[in-house]
């Protein structure tokens, strides 16, 4: 994965959004439109203020289905990461470096088309029970400030059809406007994996060994190991096995 020398809070802090470009009291209406939806809604649903770096809303739903204080869902806004208190830590922080990928990804973009990306997840939440259930959680923009910035990006929380145990964040990166499914190409630049690149490692992923993979594209196993070492220094992986799971997450090979 990605080193975290970068947090989503300083990527947010790269729109340089001006508190004269953010109109509050438009945004207090349109919320209250959002509560009163979520009481008839059975998901989650929480907004955040990408320009004061904070949970603006959470919904009642998050103290039904996981057993959160009703009071501290109700004050979000004070209550700092409260939300991810429940993911399983393993997949916490795999979804911080996937939200700072998509981030630096975003911000790779043309402004006009950053706020058309909805990022979709499956994760794990302990529940009332104290027992792990996977979650799909869907993010998006949906309010920019007066420049077209992302200022409001809500999420939308839903028990999965899918209860079969994972072991790692599932992620689908979808473009509303399109419809388009991005998988690696959404991977910053220094990650990306070239065609024979890519081959090689799915084919150490069946379990070639260099010499066959050589034989196999009738190439030196000189330029085998060579192309080896450029994908453990791209995936920042130490051996093959960490590179094949780097890829997998990162959708470069199935």
């Amino acid at each position: 994965m990605i080193s975290n020398k970068i947090t989503p809070e300083e990527l947010w802090s790269r729109q340089q959004m001006n508190n004269l470009d953010v109109d509050y009291d438009f945004w207090n209406k349109k919320r209250e439109s959002i509560q009163e939806f979520s009481l008839m809604s059975p998901s989650c649903i929480f907004t955040v203020d990408v320009f004061k770096k904070r949970y603006d809303f959470a919904s009642e739903n998050f103290a039904l289905l996981f057993g959160y204080n009703p009071g501290q869902i109700r004050s979000i806004r004070k209550q700092g990461d409260l939300l991810e208190e429940r993911i399983h830590p393993d997949d916490r922080a795999q979804l911080l470096d996937f939200q700072i990928e998509h981030g630096q990804f975003i911000y790779s973009l043309p402004s006009e088309c950053r706020n058309d990306y909805q990022q979709m997840f499956q994760i794990r939440i302990r529940n009332t029970k104290q027992e792990y259930i996977n979650v799909i959680s869907r993010q998006q923009v949906i309010q920019k400030d007066r420049c077209g910035k992302a200022w409001i990006i809500m999420g939308v929380m839903d028990i999965s059809p899918n209860q079969i145990p994972v072991d790692k964040v599932k992620r689908t990166v979808i473009n509303r406007k399109t419809g388009e499914i991005i998988t690696s190409s959404f991977i910053s630049a220094d990650k990306q994996l070239t065609s024979r690149e890519k081959e090689i490692l799915l084919l150490i992923s069946k379990g070639f060994l260099s010499k066959e993979i050589a034989d196999k594209l009738k190439i030196s196993i000189y330029t085998i190991n060579n192309h080896r070492k450029k994908i453990l220094l791209k995936l920042g992986a130490n051996n093959a096995i960490e590179a094949l799971n780097c890829a997998k997450n990162f959708g470069l090979i199935c």
